[in-house]
């Protein structure tokens, strides 16, 4: 067995090269980012194990949609996505032994899925000739953050069931395209809990930045969430709580406890009995990082949290909030938070990104204001900021 190395602008573009030469045989023994030149450039680095024994090795070629195995039915976009979400399914049952192959499952899936849908939309034929009503609400939608693909597949059934057809008002549009979003939007009740007991420990996490401390500060301040119930704050930052939390709590009442160490936090679990709610704010942590999912098994096992909520920026691409978002529901979340509305223009997005998770809203959040800047997952909130006055 010899080692090699292989760089790449990404883990997948290095993975890539590595099987280019070697087959799909590799053995992946480690991966870390190296900094180039001056100007702050990154690079990712892969190590592997090859056999240089064997007498031939098969190359290895990305997925590729031009054989039988990927061919695309007419009309049959709900069926791919029912397929790819079946697949992550199987990976969410078997859990790969190391992160590394779960990006690498999660890429090359992602890769698979936008070659089907970019073969979907050049075999769907002509471009769609809809009235200019209809070809309004469909750009805005688009400038809104709606993949095109999306926009267009809404925009074709709302043009064949509106029974004003081709004379349709831009509120009669909208009104027809906000009834097809309904069923994507499904909510998250904080306040109704599976337990029979009155004690609930919720663990939120998500990636660094996404707003996880400010959150956990606005659940527990809000008359209908946690306002009303004893709670307490942990927060499981190894600095420390932020200087905002602390000042919360003392305008608050509520407790925030700091946890230094790892050692800490089982003792700490055990005297929290008399609160009803224990929010636990773990320490931002880039799912992309070695060993992510491993340490994020070992605060699931030391907090036995009866809910996970996963939090998400808003802000973020819509690719890189999908891959980072699809990585963490390997802790198999049970709803999810959006935050940063206030820092997007691509709100539409949101939309994508349901679909493609399918997990309940527990709520919104935008701007720093604790007592304020919270919202309760109700459907008007996000049809205000798609649809504005149109609506």
């Amino acid at each position: 067995m010899k080692v090699k190395y292989y760089t790449g602008r990404t883990l997948a573009e290095a993975i890539g090269r590595a099987k280019r030469e070697h087959g799909s045989d590799i053995i992946l023994l480690d991966s870390k980012e190296l900094k180039t030149g001056n100007n702050g450039s990154k690079l990712v680095q892969v190590s592997i194990s090859v056999d240089e024994k064997k007498s031939r090795v098969k190359p290895w070629t990305p997925p590729s949609v031009n054989n039988a195995l990927y061919k695309p039915k007419q009309e049959s976009e709900v069926e791919t996505r029912e397929d790819f979400n079946a697949v992550i399914s199987k990976i969410l049952a078997r859990k790969p032994k190391t992160l590394d192959q779960e990006k690498q499952i999660l890429e090359e899936l992602a890769e698979l899925k936008e070659q089907i849908s970019q073969l979907q939309i050049k075999n769907a034929g002509e471009e769609i000739k809809l009235p200019p009503n209809y070809q309004t609400v469909l750009q805005e939608m688009i400038k809104k953050g709606f993949s095109r693909k999306m926009a267009e597949a809404l925009i074709k059934k709302t043009y064949q069931f509106t029974p004003s057809g081709p004379n349709a008002s831009l509120r009669e549009i909208i009104r027809a395209v906000k009834n097809e979003l309904r069923p994507k939007f499904k909510i998250y009740d904080l306040n109704k809990s599976k337990k029979k007991s009155d004690h609930r420990v919720i663990m939120l996490v998500g990636p660094t930045g996404a707003g996880k401390t400010t959150m956990t500060m606005k659940l527990a301040a809000h008359p209908r969430i946690f306002a009303q119930k004893e709670t307490v704050i942990i927060s499981a930052d190894p600095y420390g709580p932020s200087e905002a939390l602390k000042a919360f709590s003392k305008m608050s009442g509520v407790p925030v406890i700091e946890k230094k160490r790892e050692d800490e936090l089982s003792s700490i679990m055990q005297k929290l009995d008399r609160y009803e709610v224990v929010l636990v704010d773990v320490a931002g942590n880039s799912p992309f990082a070695p060993n992510f999912l491993k340490k994020m098994e070992e605060y699931v096992k030391i907090v036995k949290p009866d809910e996970i909520i996963l939090v998400a920026a808003m802000n973020m691409d819509i690719d890189d909030l999908f891959a980072s978002a699809a990585l963490y529901l390997l802790l198999k979340p049970s709803g999810i938070i959006l935050t940063k509305f206030d820092e997007t223009t691509r709100v539409g997005k949101f939309f994508s990104l349901m679909e493609e998770l399918e997990l309940p809203v527990a709520a919104f959040g935008e701007g720093k204001r604790i007592f304020i800047d919270i919202a309760l997952p109700e459907e008007s909130y996000i049809f205000e900021k798609v649809f504005e006055e149109k609506a």
